[in-house]
């Protein structure tokens, strides 16, 4: 495979049309520049030109869907968010099959999907676009694309495990927050024993009644939304693994198997077609076409026969002109000897100027041969060259689909992935279906907590009111429910304040990091002398 020009428009780093032109026939090319200029870039803008979603650089990528990664490669410099990559190769060095790839996308929708076209010897394939997949896969299989694309400074990633209850308490920490939730707990052991302390306190027992009922539907709640993000993370994994199915089944030609008989329909369409042309052209060999052939000889008879015609009208003029010569003579005797001589004239004159007839032909056999030379001759003459084109491209059509249909294709193995991605789908729509539930059962859960919260809330009020004249433990169940309405408060408004402080430090740090091990890279793998 020698690449020949990679077209780059609103790609990444590269705002509008940038196009790379490669003179070399070596199959090795090296690409060079400064941090941050778009080398990675240009490498997943090759792969992803190649292979699509089936790009080693998708795969490894954090997105879950291949729709939102074409989407973070759009330039928005220029408003349009329209990026296309055009990929032109060869397949050795005396170009004798050159392929271009186009893939292009709009950003500016939800769900974003992309448009490919192939381009064949700088001819449009229809056949090679719907199946490019299973094409690139023949030459050059994307699990082999490692061994020939390189990316000398990608950084590896810090974490590849999902996120732990360990990483989970250590953000919360980072947060401030598991200090405040220790603080709430405490306050809940205090209230606990200062109620068990008081005896015979009905309403101090109510209200340690409602906030139990309080916490089970927090617990409630709680179970809800873990089962639920279960379930949609066992949805994300069932769908990557669909996409990678569907890509595998268009990899093995499972379209062809689709396309199949079409494509069958359409070259018994095309014989029909080659059959009735080759018949029209039987036809003009069986007419007019054989004149072209002796054309020069037919032009020869038309003007000969047109001197015939112009003899024979010269003989009946003569004819009549003689006969009216007499008729004056005898009425006009004294102008006789000048009429004589100028017959005499007339005769001798046109009989040094005729010559024998040949053809004798009619007057409408004189028309139909000058139409034919003026008309029908090059009118045939075009409609054959047009019929012969057509034949030519009809069968080089034909023979293409014979090509296509005589892919060796593992019909097996396709019912096989077929199979796989019906159920696949199968468990994706089981999963919605519980994911449906479970969201319904988590508003239901979360009624429950808010009835049961406001109930709380209120009861504590009242309870409170009542309370401000009591004793010590009174007044410490007072304080300890008050402190710990505030705790709620105040951990909402720590996160909001905090967040984006750690969000942008934890960004500077991967940056650094980022910036550490590229140089690292540079030194060891770079043949470059740092000053």
């Amino acid at each position: 495979m020698i690449i020949k020009k990679l077209v780059l428009h609103n790609f990444g780093v590269y705002a509008s049309t940038n196009v790379f032109e490669f003179k070399g026939n070596k199959p090795i090319v090296l690409i060079g520049g400064m941090n941050g200029r778009g080398k990675t870039t240009f490498l997943e803008a090759v792969l992803l030109a190649l292979y699509g979603s089936n790009s080693f650089a998708y795969n490894e990528s954090n997105y879950k869907s291949y729709g939102q990664y074409l989407k973070s490669f759009v330039n928005v410099s220029d408003k349009t968010l329209e990026t296309y990559i055009d990929l032109e190769f060869s397949m050795d060095n005396k170009d004798n099959e050159k392929y271009c790839i186009h893939r292009e996308w709009i950003g500016d929708k939800k769900r974003t999907t992309e448009k490919i076209q192939v381009y064949k010897d700088d001819s449009y394939n229809q056949f090679l676009t719907d199946n490019w997949s299973m094409f690139i896969e023949n030459i050059l299989p994307s699990g082999l694309s490692n061994f020939f694309f390189f990316d000398g400074e990608k950084i590896a990633e810090l974490a590849v495990e999902k996120t732990s209850n360990q990483m989970k308490e250590s953000i919360k920490t980072l947060l401030g927050i598991s200090v405040l939730e220790l603080l709430k707990s405490d306050l809940g052991r205090i209230i606990n024993r200062t109620v068990k302390n008081q005896v015979g306190n009905a309403e101090a027992e109510e209200v340690e009644s409602l906030r139990h009922q309080k916490e089970i539907a927090e617990i409630n709640l709680v179970a809800v939304d873990e089962e639920l993000e279960k379930l949609e993370e066992t949805r994300n994994i069932l769908e990557q693994k669909l996409d990678v199915k569907n890509q595998e089944y268009i990899a093995k030609g499972g379209d062809i198997v689709t396309q199949r008989q079409e494509l069958y329909q359409k070259r018994t369409a095309l014989m029909s077609k080659i059959d009735n042309y080759k018949e029209q052209l039987v036809l003009d060999a069986a007419s007019e076409l054989p004149f072209l052939l002796v054309k020069d000889y037919l032009r020869n008879i038309r003007e000969n026969s047109e001197i015939e015609q112009e003899q024979k009208m010269m003989e009946i003029a003569l004819k009549k002109m003689n006969h009216f010569s007499k008729d004056y003579e005898k009425n006009n005797e004294q102008d006789s000897a000048a009429i004589l001589r100028f017959m005499s004239y007339i005769n001798k004159n046109s009989i040094t100027k005729s010559h024998s007839i040949s053809y004798n032909m009619s007057d409408s056999s004189l028309f139909k041969l000058q139409v034919l030379l003026d008309e029908q001759l090059l009118a045939t003459k075009l409609n054959v060259i047009e019929r012969q084109n057509k034949l030519k491209n009809m069968e080089q059509e034909v023979n293409q689909l014979d090509s296509y249909l005589s892919v060796d294709i593992n019909e097996k193995e396709i019912t096989r992935i077929y199979k796989e991605i019906k159920e696949i789908e199968q468990q994706i729509i089981e999963t919605n279906v519980l994911i449906e539930r479970k969201t319904n059962e988590r508003r239901s859960k979360n009624g429950e907590l808010m009835s049961a919260t406001s109930l709380f809330n209120k009861k504590v009020e009242k309870y409170l009111k009542k309370m401000e004249l009591n004793d010590d433990s009174d007044r410490i169940i007072k304080y300890a429910h008050m402190a710990d309405t505030i705790l709620e408060e105040y951990k909402i408004r720590l996160q909001k304040n905090k967040i984006s402080v750690v969000a942008l430090t934890m960004t500077e740090c991967y940056k650094k990091l980022a910036n550490k091990k590229t140089l690292i890279n540079r030194i060891s793998m770079d043949p470059i002398t740092l000053d």
